[in-house]
């Protein structure tokens, strides 16, 4: 049997703010049921449905650009199944575009390199010092940090830092050795009291020129 693969570019709106990587999983099910995509599914005694999210997005964060792979059953037309897809799609969930990919392509696990984050203020303001103290940041060696009583070091998973305008832009790594978090960030810069809305706008892979996204 002929095994298909489509890459989707999706984006992950306010309606799913909130939802977590593992309910996300579960509304792609879903939708893929409603939309009648022709899904496979793995074997044995309990068969998954044979998807991929990329890289977690961080609970309460948007995401402008992100990625998942699929295996139908049987080939399928990259812009049916992108518009049957957006006709069945909960809020907070809009598909781009679908593209098909060649069998052994690289799995998302494998290309994912980093993500670019937006952070903006919603209500209150960076604190006035907020640019001294991203440079410091740059400037330093190590950021220890703690994660589920495990310590890490923050530093090497922060790629890009900067400020433009009110918005902190930053890249983090997303590999499995290294995942970078903005929330982590914002504490190492000592503004983790300042509300503010985390995007994440794209994702940045490993031979970017033939397998980033075209948005």
């Amino acid at each position: 049997m002929s095994r298909t693969f489509y890459r989707i570019l999706f984006s992950k709106t306010a309606a799913m703010r909130f939802t977590g990587h593992l309910d996300l999983q579960r509304a792609w099910e879903r939708l893929l049921r409603r939309a009648r995509i022709p899904i496979a599914y793995s074997a044995g005694f309990h068969p998954h449905p044979r998807i991929q999210i990329g890289a977690a997005l961080p609970l309460g964060a948007l995401g402008g650009n992100e990625l998942m792979d699929i295996e139908t059953s049987i080939a399928c037309d990259p812009v049916e199944t992108s518009n049957r897809l957006n006709n069945s799609a909960p809020p907070g969930m809009r598909i781009i575009r679908v593209d098909a990919l060649p069998e052994g392509s690289p799995g998302l696990e494998k290309i994912i390199l980093a993500g670019d984050y937006s952070a903006e203020p919603i209500e209150d303001a960076w604190p006035a010092d907020l640019p001294q103290r991203i440079e410091s940041l740059l400037a330093s060696a190590t950021l220890a940090r703690e994660r589920r009583g495990k310590t890490y070091d923050l530093r090497p998973r922060i790629l890009t830092l900067a400020l433009d305008g009110s918005i902190l832009r930053m890249r983090l790594s997303l590999t499995a050795e290294a995942t970078g978090r903005p929330d982590e960030v914002l504490a190492a810069l000592g503004a983790e009291g300042v509300t503010v809305d985390v995007k994440r706008e794209r994702l940045v892979m490993r031979d970017a020129d033939d397998a980033r996204p075209r948005v």
